[in-house]
């Protein structure tokens, strides 16, 4: 065997007492000082869980499909996703417009989704849901009927109707 250096030796030496100390720990009988009591933790986990079952009966949801329906379906007091000074700037009344002769604008609608959840048919239209018979945001119109394949909306002014497709 060669002669060790001197770093060799030190290295050999922890390694060493770090080997002794596990030994010492893996053999040595572990001292308990706290058992656990099983009974009292099952028992403290059926009160946590009996707790959080009767949270989602509060709402009246059986299921947490019903929950997110529900509160999906619920207004919104203000919009979570504007801070205050972009809310406030929105809400606030806008300048009044000159009255001049009004202009029938072009409308265009994009049906580009269809949702059915237990009788509530829906559609996605410019990016927004909507149910039968609700309002539209564009000012006038609201939607009639909803079908996989087509939507129809009705201008409420003239009562005309409008036939869109969806859009894939």
């Amino acid at each position: 065997m060669a002669h060790l250096g001197k770093k060799q030796i030190i290295l050999l030496g922890i390694m060493g007492i770090v080997i002794l100390f596990a030994a010492v720990d893996f053999l040595l009988p572990k001292n308990k000082h706290a058992a656990i009591d099983v009974n009292k933790k099952k028992q403290e986990l059926s009160a946590l869980v009996s707790m959080l079952s009767a949270g989602t009966e509060k709402e009246g949801a059986k299921n947490s499909v019903a929950l997110v329906i529900s509160r999906a379906e619920k207004e919104w007091a203000r919009d979570p996703f504007l801070d205050g000074k972009s809310f406030r700037e929105w809400v606030q009344p806008k300048e009044p417009a000159k009255k001049e002769a009004p202009v029938a604008a072009k409308v265009d609608f994009a049906y580009t989704g269809y949702l059915e959840v237990k009788r509530k048919r829906m559609a996605i239209i410019n990016g927004m849901e909507y149910k039968e018979g609700e309002a539209l945001d564009v000012k006038g119109y609201i939607l009639r009927s909803v079908s996989p394949e087509k939507v129809v909306i009705e201008n409420r002014a003239t009562r005309a109707t409008l036939t869109v497709p969806l859009v894939e």
